[in-house]
């Protein structure tokens, strides 16, 4: 959907019509983005669904301990250290029911948000401290 801005105030260089694509999507529905530094944010379905076309090549997914909502990101990110691995970055999560992945809706990016912070850890490297994904 595109939208039409008019500004005119007098100023001949800068005045005139803008057209500005307006993105919509619905209101409490989409993917969690969230990174292991605890900042997120919401993709919509067309966001989703390229994040997912990206990470077809590398991507790994996680449940998240005995939800239905899954975690997917850059396989090729995963830590391996001496009693375990995990993960530093961001992940799309997203719910698996009914077997196919669905988008949140409601509750769902707080229940998620809480399942994947559940899930983090500290791991330390060469004097710095990283949260991180711990995997099973």
């Amino acid at each position: 959907m595109k939208k039409i801005e008019v500004k005119i105030a007098l100023d001949p260089v800068n005045d005139g019509a803008e057209i500005t694509e307006i993105k919509l999507m619905r209101k409490n529905e989409g993917a969690l983005i969230i990174g292991t530094n605890g900042e997120s944010r919401t993709a919509d379905a067309n966001e989703a669904n390229s994040i997912l076309e990206k990470l077809s090549a590398v991507g790994h997914g996680e449940y998240l301990g005995n939800s239905n909502y899954i975690a997917m990101f850059n396989g090729d990110k995963i830590i391996n250290f001496g009693t375990g691995k995990c993960f530093i970055g961001s992940a799309i999560i997203l719910k698996y029911a009914n077997e196919k992945l669905s988008l949140l809706s409601g509750d769902d990016f707080q229940e998620a948000a809480k399942e994947f912070e559940s899930r983090l850890i500290t791991i330390i490297g060469d004097g710095q401290e990283f949260s991180a994904l711990e995997l099973d």
